[in-house]
């Protein structure tokens, strides 16, 4: 138990440092030199012991020195404690006095212990992953009050501050900013695999659906909803995960594409809802949906870890009882029977077995109407993808640079499934038709290059029809075609974005840099809408908007999309004859040299770096001139046509998302220019798509009010309660979470409401040398604010510093907050114990005088009683 400290004792400061294995840990600061300082780190037993309470808990103490040098402005820092170093955690961290990378840590790792998943950062939701189903937070019950505290009812204040920070929270608002403010929403979701975004999404979702029916209509305990169209919504969901999803090392339930949903909801009436009276009368109600996909991991079709597992639906259409029916020759197959899948790891899913995943799978492709011959052809369309990579090939015995098909029974069957004619596909396979200007002729392929092509093939197969279920699912509850018998155009939209997070693995391939391409203008977007709030917050406290400094992401975009960037620079590789890896990047490079954000190896030629917002990335490149072609050969594409399978015959050049026709952009009156035509050789490439379909996304991203759930995975062993601080850190760095922190307080890292100010360090005044210029007329908030403003000028003269001829202020004072630079309000907390102390010796000599006189007077009192008798 700590010492009670004596008058004058000077105060224990409890501050984080560096840790090679544990990023931060606390400690107390002994004292510092200005160069160096001296501090005792308690011990603890492990990592999960390691917590902020003066060292309570721990085992021992162990005296370090530290180098200034290496913390921001050479200041160590602060925990959030109390006077004894015990921790004092937020729901909201804009509340923690002191937010830094270290303070969110420790934050977030009391609440996660604590059984609290979720903890705000503003208007950001910061989800750690517990591993485990805390049904008490998720009752509908709990949705029903989240709904009634922040959509009907009407409150003083922000109504946040009745309810602890929840999913719940971001999805109310968005319907409420959607029902009563008449703006289009969007909830952007992110993390690392295993984060649990898929399942975030979920909740919002399903809440959404809970909000939208109203502040009264059904049972509190009435978890089932009755409305075909909310139920088709709701399935779909789950049903593009069978298709999309794989287990991995990091998540048994992986999502390995990015998707936006749109929430459709029929607005009403304007004119009416502008005179209504209550909210209930305001209400819009949700209508369709719409799912737009992003970059499916193609590769993982035809390769995946011994550890992890293909797509989910190779597996169950393989286990399903009655895969007969689908095709006769599946009849006793197994997982090992198919290259592309091979031995499973294992072959249950969050509890349910394949078969039993697969009967559902059916039900709901049903629901979206995938039934009966449609079923049929997706049914078949799988398996010959999975039949395409039992093909084997060798070299022809006559010519070794020609090669035939040696797996000649399961080429057989895959003739029979397509209906294609065995010597016309063999063509396909192992010849390439070339095209000059004059001519056509025909190259033979040897053994590798025409493995390669079958993968390929099978590769473009699978996203194709990948993409044929996103538009059966559109076709099926898109509120245009489905809501009122399709008589309604516009709709009010609450988006959900559920993205890859940012990725930076041992090998970093071509994918990788396409997902932090698209981190990269996602996090240009939320360090915009961030500040937005901080300018917001600002003018509402009467600070200058000056004092807002912070780095943007502009010269990572320049590198990457520029008009000499990486992007232009694969693609001119791409159409070059003879275009390969090297000169990809030699040409990169070169372009490129004066980006700070580029990094060339210096021992490998096909290996380059980008200086990401998160972090520093080396992208192996090679393979990364074949990963951007998005062309099938002539030969294959000529045999899908012929093929009977409609997906495979009709829909290989279809890469939209949607059946609905784009809409026509505006005119403006003005005659267009001609637009010059393409070049045969130029094909869209992989990343062009790609980043088409970005921009299109941050346009539309760019209509709406958007809010943010940043997911955390804690820990890699899965297990409830436990939080690894290094691998925390890094995602919260890759959420941009610190990033967001250090531009909403980068001129004041430090705040703290003013009657907090005015009570704490009120001993630290000297009234007559600083007089407050607040009176009695004012408002007690103005007046606190001008007491404020004398008591800190009074106590932070030390730390004020010229810059010209004008004196920089260590701190300014808002309306309701004080905001401090950086070691200002450290500065105050290290000294306000020694006024106190100051104060308290001048106490004592007048107690002890009058204490003295007391005793003097009392014995003075008893001698002449003494006299008297």
């Amino acid at each position: 138990m700590p010492k009670a400290k004596k008058s004058g004792e000077k105060k224990t400061q409890y501050v984080f440092i560096r840790d090679p294995e544990y990023a931060w840990v606390p400690a107390t600061k002994v004292s510092d030199n200005g160069k160096t300082a001296v501090v005792r780190v308690p011990q603890y037993g492990d990592e999960q012991d390691i917590i902020c309470d003066g060292g309570a808990s721990s085992a021992k103490y162990e005296d370090d020195e530290v180098p200034l040098k290496d913390y921001n402005r050479g200041v160590l820092p602060m925990q959030n404690v109390d006077e004894n170093g015990n921790m004092r955690a937020f729901p909201d961290m804009v509340n923690l006095p002191f937010l830094h990378e270290p303070a969110i840590l420790y934050n977030l790792k009391d609440r996660h212990v604590n059984g609290k998943p979720y903890t705000r950062t503003g208007d950001i939701i910061i989800a750690v992953n517990p591993f485990q189903w805390f049904k008490e937070i998720y009752t509908e019950k709990v949705r029903n009050r989240y709904a009634r505290v922040l959509v009907w009812e009407n409150t003083d204040g922000d109504p946040r501050n009745q309810v602890e920070p929840h999913v719940y929270e971001t999805s109310a608002l968005a319907y409420k900013g959607l029902a009563f403010d008449g703006h289009d929403q969007s909830i952007l979701v992110s993390g690392e695999s295993g984060a649990g975004k898929t399942e975030t999404v979920k909740i919002c979702m399903n809440h959404i659906a809970s909000v939208q029916r109203g502040p009264t209509k059904g049972n509190v305990e009435d978890t089932k909803f009755s409305d075909p169209i909310v139920n088709r919504i709701m399935e779909s969901n789950p049903l593009l995960e069978t298709f999309g999803n794989a287990k991995t090392r990091r998540n048994d339930n992986s999502s390995r594409f990015g998707k936006y949903t749109q929430l459709q909801f029929d607005m009403g009436n304007a004119s009416k809802k502008q005179f209504a009276a209550d909210k209930a009368s305001r209400m819009c109600n949700l209508a369709g949906s719409k799912c737009e996909v992003y970059l499916l991991e193609k590769n993982r079709v035809a390769l995946h870890d011994p550890e992890e597992r293909t797509y989910h639906i190779f597996y169950q259409i393989i286990a399903s009882k009655d895969k007969a029916k689908y095709w006769d020759q599946l009849a006793g197959a197994s997982n090992e029977s198919f290259r592309f899948v091979g031995k499973a790891p294992t072959d249950t899913i969050e509890g349910i077995k394949d078969g039993d995943h697969f009967k559902n799978t059916v039900k709901v492709l049903a629901e979206v109407g995938v039934k009966g011959d449609s079923l049929m052809t997706l049914m078949q369309a799988i398996i010959i993808v999975l039949q395409i990579g039992n093909l084997t090939f060798g070299p022809d015995p006559k010519d070794d640079e020609r090669s035939v098909v040696t797996s000649t029974k399961d080429f057989a069957a895959l003739s029979e499934l397509m209906c294609v004619p065995e010597e016309a596909m063999e063509v396909s396979f192992t010849e390439r038709t070339m095209k000059t200007r004059n001519e056509t002729y025909k190259v033979p392929l040897n053994a590798d290059t025409a493995k390669e092509s079958a993968e390929a093939f099978a590769k473009e197969i699978y996203g194709r029809l990948f993409l044929w279920l996103v538009r059966a699912i559109n076709d099926a509850t898109a509120a245009e075609l489905n809501y009122k018998s399709g008589i309604m155009e516009h709709f009010g939209v609450i988006g959900l974005l559920d993205i890859f997070g940012f990725e930076s693995f041992v090998r970093n391939r071509f994918e990788q840099l396409c997902i932090n391409y698209a981190n990269e203008k996602l996090q240009a977007k939320f360090t915009e809408d961030i500040f937005r709030s901080v300018q917001e917050e600002y003018e509402f406290e009467g600070i200058p908007l000056d004092e807002i400094k912070y780095d943007d992401n502009t010269d990572v975009l320049d590198l990457i999309e520029g008009k000499a960037g990486l992007l232009a620079m694969l693609n001119e590789e791409c159409v070059r004859p003879k275009g390969n890896d090297d000169a990809f990047v030699a040409k990169a490079l070169a372009a490129n040299k004066k980006s700070p954000c580029l990094i060339a190896s210096k021992t490998n030629r096909r290996e380059f770096g980008i200086h990401h917002y998160a972090g520093k990335v080396m992208y192996d490149a090679e393979g990364f001139v074949g990963s951007n072609v998005d062309t099938l050969p002539t030969d294959l594409e000529e045999c899908a046509v012929k093929s009977n399978n409609e997906i495979i015959s009709k829909h290989l050049s279809n890469d939209k998302s949607s059946n609905l026709a784009s809409k026509p952009k505006a005119s403006t009156g003005k005659k267009a220019a001609p637009r010059r035509a393409k070049s045969n050789l130029v094909a869209a490439t992989v990343w062009t798509k790609y980043k088409s379909q970005l921009m299109s996304l941050m346009n539309m991203l760019a209509q709406t009010n958007s809010r943010y759930i940043r997911c955390i995975k804690p820990n890699t062993y899965k297990k409830p309660s436990i939080m690894q601080h290094l691998s925390t850190i890094e995602q919260l760095r890759c959420a941009g979470v610190v990033a967001a922190v250090t531009l909403s307080r980068s001129a004041f890292p430090n705040r703290l409401e003013n009657s907090v100010v005015r009570f704490r360090f009120s001993t630290m005044w000297d009234r007559s040398k600083y007089p407050s210029q607040g009176n009695n007329k004012m408002s007690p908030e103005e007046k606190m604010k001008y007491d404020c403003d004398a008591l800190l000028t009074s106590a932070l003269k030390p730390k004020e510093v010229k810059e010209g001829k004008k004196v920089m202020k260590a701190f300014v004072v808002g309306k309701t907050r004080s905001y401090f630079r950086m070691g200002a309000l450290e500065y105050l907390e290290s000294n306000r114990t020694k006024e106190i102390g100051t104060q308290a010796v001048s106490i004592q000599r007048y107690v002890r005088g009058w204490l003295v006189r007391k005793k003097t007077k009392q014995a003075d009192g008893a001698r002449r009683k003494a006299a008297r008798v």
